[in-house]
Formats: C-alpha cells, sequence, structure tokens
C-alpha cells in the first residue's frame, strides 16, 4: 500500500498571514498621523512616516530633531473552522506590539535629511492541533481501528526590517522633491508538521508523519521617489515605489516522511534535506496619488495606490524530491502577483484649537495570483493554492496637541472572511479518502494606538524655551 498525504492543510494559516504581509501592500501604515488616517497621507503626510509615504514633505517639514513615537499594540484572532473534519476549529489570538517607525530630521548643506528605521513585517506564528475520530473512510483503509490520532503542527515566521536615509529638496516656493532609500533584511521561515496514528483492536500501530521546513533570506534596496506641490487650497503628492534591488539570497528546503506499522513493504523512511538553493524576492514599482483638501477648519485625504503585477518566478528553486517509490516528485515554489489598485480617503476634524480627531478607511487587495507553495508533494498532481485576502481598514483616533509634544490616541480594525473548499486528502492504493466539506477562514485584528509624540528639538520646543527665558 503507498500512502501519501498533501501537507497544504498544514500551512493555511501561513499562507494567509504572509499573503496579507507580502501579497497586500497596505497591511500596515507608519506612523502616528498616518496609522489614524489609514495610511491615506501621500498628498497629506506631516509625521516621520514621510520617509515611508513621500519623502519630498521632509523640505516643508516643521520638525527637526529626534520623533519619538507612541506606542502601538494589536489583538490579532484567527479561525479556521471545518478543515479536517466538520468539526475541526484551529483558533488563535494574540496581542503585540504594532510595527512602529523611528529616526530623526536634520539640516545639512542647506537641504533635508531624514533616518529612519521601521519594522516592514514581523509576523509569527506556533499552532497545534489534535483530533480524535475514527470515521468511515479510516475503518475502510484500516478495518480493525480502534482509535486514530491526526496531529497539525504549524510554525511560520516573516520579518523584514527596513533602515532608511531621505533627502529632500525645495524646487520652487510651492513644489519639492524627494527620495528615500531603505536597506532591508528579509527572513521567512516555516515548518509544518502532520501525523496519524491509528491503533487497532489487536494493539499493533501503524503511524504515518510528513514534515516540511524552508527558509528564505533576502538583503537589498528599497527606492521611494516623491514630489508634492502646494496650491492656495490644497496640495498633491505623487510618490514612485520603485521595484525591490536584491544583493543577496539564500534558502533552504527539508522534507521528511515516515510510514512504520503498516506493514514491511510499505514502511518506508524519506529524508530530504536541501542547503544553499538558489532564492529570489521581488517587490514590483508602485504609484501613489493624493491629496490633503482642508475646508474651514477640516482637512479630507484622498488616496489612490497602483502597484503593477509580477509574472510567475520561482522564490525557491527546489530539486525534485525522492519519495521511495521510484519517482521523483516535483515541488513549486513560485509566485505570480496580479495589478491592483487600492484606494482610501482620510479625516481630520477640528474639534478646538489644540485637539484634532481622526479618522479613515482603505482597501487593501490582494495580489497574489500565484502564492509560493512547497506543500503539494503529491508526484500525481501538484496543486496551486492561493488564499490571500482582500482586506478593509478602519481608524478612529484624536489627537490632543500640548506645547510640548501631542498625545494621540486612537483604533484600527481590519476584518476579512473567506469560504473554501478543503485540499486535506489521504490516499492509498485503490482508496482515495476526500475531505470535500467547505471550509471557513476568518481574521479580525484590532489595532490601539496611544502615547506621546515628541518632536525633539522642534520649532515648538525652541519657541516653548525662548518663552521661559
Amino acid at each position: 500500500m503507498r500512502l501519501r498525504n498533501t501537507v497544504l492543510i498544514t500551512l493555511l494559516h501561513c499562507v494567509l498571514f504572509v499573503s496579507a504581509q507580502q501579497g497586500n501592500y497596505k497591511f500596515n501604515n507608519y506612523g502616528n498621523r498616518s496609522i489614524l488616517l489609514a495610511g491615506n497621507v501621500t498628498g497629506s503626510v506631516s509625521d516621520l512616516a514621510l520617509a515611508y509615504y513621500n519623502p519630498s514633505f521632509l523640505a516643508i517639514s516643521d520638525n527637526v530633531g529626534i520623533s519619538l513615537n507612541a506606542k502601538a499594540y494589536q489583538l490579532e484572532n484567527f479561525k479556521l473552522k471545518d478543515i479536517l473534519n466538520e468539526n475541526t476549529t484551529l483558533s488563535s489570538s494574540k496581542f503585540n506590539n504594532v510595527s512602529t517607525m523611528a529616526g530623526g530630521i536634520f539640516n545639512l548643506f542647506n537641504t533635508r535629511f531624514a533616518y529612519s528605521y521601521l519594522t516592514k513585517s514581523n509576523y509569527n506564528i506556533d499552532l497545534n492541533y489534535d483530533s480524535n475520530y475514527v470515521d468511515e473512510d479510516i475503518l475502510a483503509l484500516f478495518p480493525d481501528t480502534e482509535s486514530h490520532n491526526a496531529n497539525i503542527g504549524i510554525k511560520s515566521s516573516v520579518r523584514e526590517d527596513w533602515s532608511g536615509l531621505t533627502w529632500a529638496y525645495i524646487i520652487t516656493d510651492r513644489f519639492s522633491v524627494g527620495i528615500s532609500a531603505f536597506g532591508s533584511v528579509y527572513n521567512y521561515k516555516g515548518t509544518s508538521n502532520l501525523s496519524h496514528t491509528i491503533v487497532s483492536s489487536s494493539n499493533s500501530v501503524s503511524y504515518y508523519e510528513s514534515a516540511t521546513r524552508f527558509t528564505q533570506k533576502s538583503y537589498g534596496l528599497y527606492l521611494k521617489v516623491g514630489s508634492n506641490y502646494q496650491f492656495e487650497k490644497f496640495s498633491i503628492g505623487l510618490n514612485i515605489n520603485l521595484p525591490y534591488m536584491e544583493f543577496y539570497n539564500d534558502g533552504s528546503f527539508d522534507y521528511t516522511e515516515v510510514i512504520a506499522g503498516v506493514s514491511p513493504e510499505f514502511d518506508k523512511f524519506i529524508d530530504n534535506d536541501f542547503e544553499d538553493l538558489k532564492a529570489k524576492k521581488k517587490e514590483p514599482i508602485g504609484v501613489s496619488v493624493g491629496a490633503g483638501i482642508p475646508f474651514n477648519k477640516n482637512k479630507i485625504h484622498i488616496n489612490i495606490d497602483y502597484v503593477s503585477g509580477i509574472s510567475k518566478y520561482d522564490r525557491l528553486i527546489i530539486p525534485d524530491l525522492d519519495t521511495g517509490d521510484g519517482q521523483l516528485t516535483t515541488v513549486n515554489f513560485d509566485e505570480e502577483r496580479r495589478p491592483v489598485i487600492n484606494f482610501g480617503i482620510g479625516f481630520e476634524l477640528y474639534i478646538e484649537d489644540n485637539l484634532s480627531g481622526y479618522g479613515g478607511f482603505s482597501t487593501d487587495f490582494s495580489a497574489l495570483t500565484n502564492s509560493a507553495n512547497i506543500f503539494d508533494i503529491s508526484a500525481e498532481e501538484n496543486k496551486e493554492v492561493n488564499i490571500g485576502e482582500d482586506f478593509y481598514h478602519f481608524s478612529l483616533g484624536a489627537d490632543w496637541k500640548l506645547k510640548w509634544a501631542s498625545l494621540i490616541m486612537g483604533i484600527t480594525f481590519t476584518n476579512s472572511s473567506k469560504d473554501f473548499l478543503s485540499p486535506y486528502r489521504l490516499n492509498a492504493d485503490g482508496i482515495d479518502i476526500q475531505n470535500d466539506i467547505k471550509a471557513q477562514l476568518k481574521y479580525s485584528r484590532w489595532q490601539f494606538v496611544i502615547g506621546l509624540d515628541i518632536p525633539l528639538f522642534s520649532s515648538k520646543l525652541k519657541n516653548l524655551s525662548s518663552s521661559k527665558n
């Protein structure tokens, strides 16, 4: 008997969140006010996030010195329902810090410079699920089954850190340009483990396990080129994100499969371990256009973002696997992205001279057509799985301006839900056990922003110091 199991299901959770942070371009926002405006600040950014959203606004920024940003936290909830059978639920809740920016602004050679650091992506997951059930499919395969245990283990992490330098220059009284260069350190890791243990009435034990592990590293450079024009009654901004320039890459892939206790002719142990694999990371060109439109003492922030597609390419080039049945198994780890257009709107409302309210909405459509997938190792069919999600982001908050700082408070909410056909499958000679039930994937995220924004050595502090003197 030849026993196989596609381990796609064990990484559905990982694929979702990697898609969210790599196939969705507005999943994370940066900067205190920019977060509360849902990132709709290409034509009106006023905090340190200008290095990310539009570097040209550095030339007309009022703040010079180190900027200490507010602290942000988030609560993430994830749920997979009916994924292994109709009573299966995998859920996870996590409360942690939100990626924020740090940096400062200084003058040099009659122009403006800024240095900044941000965590572009930071996600970790560690899930385990045990299920004990005996159904007709299991009994058809092992008629003497007394008990059956299926275990799924998932670990995944992706982290990308950016360190950048921004330069800006005033061309005319109304027109400014700027450029940001960010060095990137990217690490992506994933492991999965799926096991079945079947105990018969005679106390014999049959065991199946498949384990998969991969890593991908990439070091490179991102360039952002921005400009803005200040009209009498509103401002507009243009920002171009150039394609990612990769300088170093590396990858690895391991696959282990064990069958024991079935019968001597079918028991096997397979171990594939590949190091120093060729890897590649691509990010497409993107263009953002935005406007800041004052009315009375309020302001509307409008944004449109276009990101081009990427034709299919191999993120990891993995040699064909020896699965012990006389033929090699091809493993795909490729990716393809479609062009996407996102839009959003933010509101800045005047309440009092020292108190403003913020609100925002933005779309965040998935660009993934094919997502990198190494988990379907079937020699007969090599499926491509894409569960990249479309997200909608909402934000609400307030900015209380003190003489020496700003107290910023707010929340953001992100939600998505998707039904899909579970790809779980277990094959044996002459038997094809399908699990063709509809599974459901739900995700929600609450972010909480609270703290002080202190522009050290800014004109505010200088004026405060002068007034005291």
